[in-house]
């Protein structure tokens, strides 16, 4: 089993898109079973995974929609204990071939139990240390081969708490100035929960009388060697004479992005060889086409409205997924 998070506290990078497209590719392709896990409060890969009578039976009562979600694992936790509610709903992605836990837009007010539960954890809390590293726990509780989390652009507690709890990560980027910013950021804060997190072992190891292993938490952070790779978002080019060039400023922003992932190879995977994993290509009126049709990119047809260039565009984009889907599995120790 492993477990993957697409993760960028950069939003507008394709991130969602990405990760339920590579989802859909490693089960239909690859044969694993997966289940993609909608951590993000926006809910965007539950939209685009699941169509729209089923958003109508989870989300058309408020009350119900909470027993049928991410948030009812994670319900104890809310009411402040410690233990997961590990017999949760999942929904079949007819389109994606995957299975779904969807997201709620309730996930953001779990912030603060989380917070202060990562406060307890490093005092010696086995309570807190629990509550930190929930995700672990349902990766457990799925009977899937991939579980895929999918989460909003923010370092704050719930997305610590996935990545903590996640085997690896890929961070889909852009080529721009903010998206280094970005990779320094996700580098400084993994570094700092890694040396936190060890304070917090520690610290339990000292003042409990129980062994921390026998309650899933290991001596050393999941996340300390979980980089798997990143992708470039393709910026638009222009058509010159029938020749494409790309835009200076991608360009030159594309350059430096190997020299400022530098900054992950400390935590890079493993088994990870090439951390580059691609470029994405842009979609432009395909990504709005796909959402409306709640099927993969590689998947759409001329049912769905697939018209005269997209098919070419289409085609390139399943080469390229495939060629970083390859790569991505080389890199978590997944083989086809």
């Amino acid at each position: 089993m492993k477990s993957l998070t697409f993760f960028n506290n950069k939003g507008g990078v394709g991130k969602t898109t990405l990760a339920c497209n590579m989802a859909s590719y490693m089960a239909k392709e690859a044969g694993l079973r997966v289940l993609v896990v909608d951590c993000d409060p926006q809910c965007n890969a539950t939209q685009l995974m699941l169509q729209e009578d089923q958003w109508e039976t989870l989300y058309g009562n408020r009350r119900e929609s909470q027993r049928h979600t991410v948030l009812k694992v994670l319900r104890h936790i809310r009411a402040g204990d410690s233990v997961l509610d590990t017999e949760f709903d999942i929904l079949p992605s007819e389109r994606f071939g995957v299975d779904v836990l969807p997201g709620h837009p309730s996930m953001a007010t779990v912030e603060d139990r989380l917070s202060a539960s990562w406060i307890d954890f490093q005092a010696g809390d086995l309570g807190g240390g629990r509550r930190s590293l929930w995700v672990s726990e349902l990766v457990s509780a799925a009977h899937h081969q991939v579980v895929v989390f999918d989460v909003g652009p923010s370092l704050g507690a719930l997305n610590r708490c996935v990545l903590l709890g996640s085997d690896y990560f890929i961070t889909p980027m852009a080529a721009d100035l903010f998206s280094l910013y970005a990779l320094d950021n996700i580098g400084d804060s993994i570094k700092t929960w890694a040396k936190d997190y060890r304070r917090g072992y520690a610290s339990l190891r000292e003042r409990s009388e129980f062994e921390p292993e026998a309650w899933g938490l290991q001596e050393e952070p999941r996340t300390s060697r979980a980089f798997a790779g990143y992708t470039v978002q393709q910026y638009v080019t222009k058509n010159m004479g029938g020749r494409y060039r790309t835009v200076n400023a991608y360009d030159r922003y594309r350059r430096q992005i190997p020299e400022r992932a530098e900054v992950l190879t400390e935590i890079r995977a493993p088994e990870a060889q090439d951390l580059e994993l691609g470029v994405v290509p842009n979609m432009f009126s395909m990504v709005p086409l796909a959402q409306a049709a709640h099927a993969p990119i590689r998947d759409l047809l001329p049912s769905d409205g697939l018209r005269g260039a997209q098919v070419n565009q289409q085609a390139r984009y399943s080469e390229k997924l495939e060629q970083i889907a390859l790569r991505l599995m080389q890199n978590v120790g997944l083989t086809r």
